[in-house]
């Protein structure tokens, strides 16, 4: 099926610019991106997302900050500081320093 759809310059310009926005995309990204904000505007749940779809990384980021916001929530009061384990570079580290200070120059 073909949809077409026309956009008006003031009236539409958050759209405009979104689409804009998706510039360089793949082939097929701009219709992904659309199929998807319908959806969402029906509240539907959109199918997986084929190989290559185009990422909204802002809404992704925006996702993953609430979760990490209500994550930190639940636990707050609750987090025990713990020391970080010796690493491999630590221990070099250290052995550099002893080597150091044993040389005399």
């Amino acid at each position: 099926m073909r949809f077409t759809l026309r956009l008006s310059p003031d009236r539409d310009d958050d759209l405009l610019r979104w689409l804009a926005g998706m510039e360089g995309q793949p082939y097929g990204a701009k219709s992904q991106a659309v199929k998807e904000a319908l959806r969402r505007g029906l509240g539907m749940n959109s199918p997986v997302a084929p190989a290559g779809a185009a990422v909204d990384l802002a809404e992704i980021r925006a996702v993953v900050e609430a979760a990490v916001e209500a994550a930190l929530a639940r636990l707050e009061g609750a987090v025990i500081a713990r020391p970080a384990p010796d690493s491999a570079d630590d221990e070099a580290e250290r052995l550099l320093d002893a080597l150091g200070d044993s040389l005399v120059l």
